[in-house]
């Protein structure tokens, strides 16, 4: 193990070595390093794995540790600030490892053997201040009215089948009249993805595939892990973390206050702060204990391709299987990388407690020479507010007040040095809960999106751009979503509304059965079309011609097709004309 203090090596597993097991804490030191690059990354990534804390969500512990000064007076500082730690990353691997359940439970329940079958209909309205503005001929502005009348008379159903071979989607789009159009999308669990528009083209088409290891509800389904040894590992690393704070100096201020979002919380604030080596010292030991413990290598290991999916390794590499040298070369890699007792990274946790032992509010600390990254967290039973910021100027803050049981609002700010300097979204939500649909669950509610731009920014940037006037009150948009269950159905109702440019509704109605439904194997390679590699350009004029003698045929048998074409001075003869061409080259 390494000593917290020095980074040294220690014996009996002890948190601090000899020399430094004998001496006092002083008080907290001023960081005297030395001018050095700015890494705001690396301070950013250090406060974030402070908070081993906050990946969880909503953590807290309450009530800690009985009356506050007669806790330290038994205990001391050092101790207290250690139990308080120790709690507080347990319970948050206590809340990772219960994500991870519930994500993986969904995400086998939507994988089961199913058939989905959905009917959509939308309706959208362009507004009377966006047409002028754009300042069209007459005739013109019929045309895309007459345009917009059509596309919502169109209806469009959907069947997805899902099976162990995959997921196949079949989107049938019709209207009033004698329009049929069908587009397939099929997807296998390898990731391969075809597209077959039967009414145009007998072949089907290479869709961009995904790698296996790309998110998906089927690569979700298939994450392996023990939760009992993954949460073994995670109390494990908390511990040492905690351990760490034993060479921490401490310091102890009452009445001192902290606010976030608007809240101001009053106690006492205790601090911990660890200097540049103690810090390395912590990383570091947190680091070898995660090379050393054989369940998190398993963990890694057996998920390999998912994780390194998402950390951009080629598909090859992530193929392979992970040998414990290659994961211990990873962490070393990753902890070499952050040049934490070089460049001087101080780190500090902060608790502001009490009286009566409650923790009020958290913060975290990672500072060098050149800038400083701050994780600041209130949590009370109706508002979780979480701040990060570097360097006071750049970051974030994201809030979820509750006013009732499923019912709040969402907020989150994102903050720059540079315009826009305060933008984000506030979501007001209410009636949200799972409830049981075919052999899952699934969240029912009604969200309420807007963006937030309190210094008008966006308005700013549409009167410097070639936006239309009417776009003037962006920043008023709003998206409503509410999902409702009737019975077997559920229901999405989405509406969008853009002041003075469109508004917009979309019904979505599903319902579905559960079994074993059959779908189509992999097409051969005969029948595939990979346009990306079609340097004749065979295939797309396959495809074109395709388009148009489907379209020909259509227009003869839909008058309200024709029309629109027809507003748009191409009659349905034209059309009839290049497709006959077609047909004879």
């Amino acid at each position: 193990m390494f000593c917290a203090k020095c980074g040294s090596t220690t014996s009996n597993g002890e948190s601090l070595c000899e020399q430094c097991s004998g001496e006092e804490n002083g008080s907290i030191p001023v960081n005297g390093a030395g001018p050095g690059k700015p890494r705001k990354i690396r301070i950013a990534i250090i406060a974030l794995i402070s908070v081993f804390v906050l990946l969880a969500g909503a953590v807290t512990v309450g009530k800690l540790f009985f009356n506050r000064d007669f806790m330290q007076l038994i205990q001391g500082k050092t101790k207290y600030a250690q139990n308080i730690e120790l709690a507080t990353a347990q319970e948050s691997a206590k809340q990772l490892v219960s994500i991870l359940d519930k994500g993986v439970g969904l995400a086998q329940s939507y994988d089961k053997p199913k058939t989905l079958n959905s009917a959509v209909q939308f309706n959208v309205k362009l507004q009377d201040q966006l047409l002028k503005d754009f300042n069209l001929p007459a005739e013109q502005s019929a045309a895309v009215q007459k345009t917009m009348e059509y596309l919502n008379s169109l209806n469009m159903s959907a069947k997805t089948l899902i099976n162990e071979k995959g997921t196949q989607t079949s989107l049938t789009i019709t209207d009033p009249s004698a329009l049929k159009l069908t587009v397939d999308s099929l997807v296998y669990k390898d990731g391969k993805t075809y597209i077959h528009i039967p009414e145009i083209l007998n072949k089907y088409l290479v869709a961009e595939s995904y790698p296996a290891s790309q998110v998906t509800p089927y690569s979700i389904s298939q994450i392996k892990y023990d939760p009992v040894k993954l949460q073994a590992s995670l109390d494990n690393l908390a511990s040492i973390y905690a351990n760490s704070l034993s060479a921490a100096a401490m310091k102890a201020e009452n009445d001192q206050s902290i606010t976030v979002d608007g809240v101001t919380v009053q106690g006492q604030r205790l601090t911990a702060l660890l200097t540049a080596p103690q810090t390395a010292a912590m990383v570091k030991a947190i680091a070898e204990a995660a090379k050393n413990d054989d369940y998190l290598y398993t963990f890694v290991s057996d998920n390999y391709s998912l994780f390194a999916g998402l950390a951009g390794i080629d598909a090859q590499a992530s193929s392979e299987k992970l040998t414990k040298e290659n994961y211990g070369k990873l962490i070393d890699e990753l902890f070499t990388s952050l040049n934490l007792e070089e460049d001087g990274v101080t780190f500090s946790a902060v608790s502001y407690l009490s009286q009566n032992g409650d923790l009020l509010a958290h913060s975290y600390e990672s500072q060098d020479n050149t800038g400083k990254a701050q994780l600041n967290y209130m949590i009370s039973h109706e508002k979780y507010a979480v701040e990060f910021l570097i360097d006071q100027k750049t970051g974030f803050l994201f809030t979820n007040t509750k006013t009732a049981e499923g019912t709040g609002k969402i907020h989150l700010d994102i903050r720059s040095e540079e315009d826009p300097k305060s933008i984000g979204i506030n979501v007001d939500y209410s009636g949200c809960k799972m409830v049981p649909f075919l052999d899952s669950e699934t969240l029912v509610g009604t969200y309420t999106v807007s963006l937030y731009d309190p210094n008008h920014e966006i308005g700013k940037y549409v009167e410097e751009s070639v936006l239309p006037s009417a776009f003037n009150q962006l920043d008023q948009a709003s998206l409503r979503m509410e999902t409702t269950l009737n019975g077997d159905e559920l229901s999405d109702h989405i509406q969008l509304d853009i002041p003075n440019v469109l508004s917009a509704l979309v019904v979505q109605k599903t319902s579905g059965t559960i079994g074993n439904p059959s779908i189509p194997s992999q097409p051969e390679p005969s029948l595939v079309v990979d346009l990306s590699k079609d340097e004749s350009g065979e295939a797309m004029n396959e495809l074109s011609i395709g388009g148009i003698k489907f379209l020909a045929e259509t227009l003869k048998k839909d008058p309200e097709l024709a029309a629109v074409f027809a507003a748009f001075g191409i009659p349905k003869e034209q059309i009839e004309i290049l497709a006959a061409y077609y047909a004879q080259a």
